[in-house]
């Protein structure tokens, strides 16, 4: 199998992993993703209304399973290929 297509399936396995064994993991995201928005509120000094904070909360928890998923699947080619992988 090529590199990136085993990147591709070490990637959705930790996105499957993401949302079944590391649910607490994904609670945390979202529970920061809430944190970093009001965060922003205050600093931006911007009022929202629920429906557009739940919004800019789910777009950044999105970027960061995101995240989560793709370092998993770097993570473990690096295992397999005993090689670093630079993005």
């Amino acid at each position: 199998m090529k590199v990136d297509e085993m990147l591709r399936e070490y990637t959705r396995e930790g996105n499957k992993k993401l949302d079944k064994q590391y649910r607490g993991t994904r609670q945390a995201i979202l529970d920061l993703a809430r944190d970093k928005t009001r965060e922003f509120m205050k600093t931006a000094d911007v009022g929202l209304d629920k429906e557009s904070m739940e919004l800019l909360v789910l777009i950044i928890a999105g970027s960061m399973m995101q995240s989560f998923s793709l370092g998993y699947g770097i993570g473990k080619l690096e295992g397999k290929t005993d090689k670093q992988i630079y993005l």
